[in-house]
């Protein structure tokens, strides 16, 4: 047992090293903004931008609207995110998370996998994008 001792010392002592790395790994979407109870996307993130065909940018404020979304323009850093999809969102208040550098994309433009709007559960829903991310484009933030 006693050999065994730095080796059970050092793998403790890397734990907590682990457990922030696997937050890493958060996922490859980004939140564009809320759609409202009446589906009407409101807010908006200034910091990012939905495009459609030819790069138009989408300005309409309906969810409709918002399928046609083919690539995003980010002009800042954006924080990562798990996709959700179409779930409903679990309650913020019920996980503390402690505030650390986190995963998020680098400014640029990206194209789009998906677009989804998982339920909030106050009413309206979220813009929830899944990007096409080179790992290159991943920078850390302090949200």
């Amino acid at each position: 047992m006693a050999t065994y001792r730095p080796l059970l010392l050092a793998l403790l002592a890397a734990a907590p090293m682990v457990a922030s790395a696997q937050g890493i790994n958060a996922g490859n979407c980004i939140v564009a903004g809320r759609l409202n109870e009446d589906g009407r996307w409101a807010p908006r993130f200034d910091s990012v931008q939905l495009l459609g065909g030819k790069d138009r940018v989408i300005k309409e404020s309906k969810r409709e609207a918002l399928h046609d979304t083919q690539r995003v323009r980010i002009t800042k850093p954006a924080v990562l995110t798990r996709c959700d999809g179409d779930r409903e969102i679990a309650r913020g208040e019920e996980t503390t998370i402690p505030k650390e550098p986190v995963p998020a994309v680098a400014p640029g433009a990206y194209e789009v996998e998906s677009i989804a709007f998982p339920r909030l559960r106050r009413g309206g829903e979220l813009v929830e994008v899944k990007l096409k991310l080179p790992v290159e484009r991943v920078v850390m933030v302090t949200r």
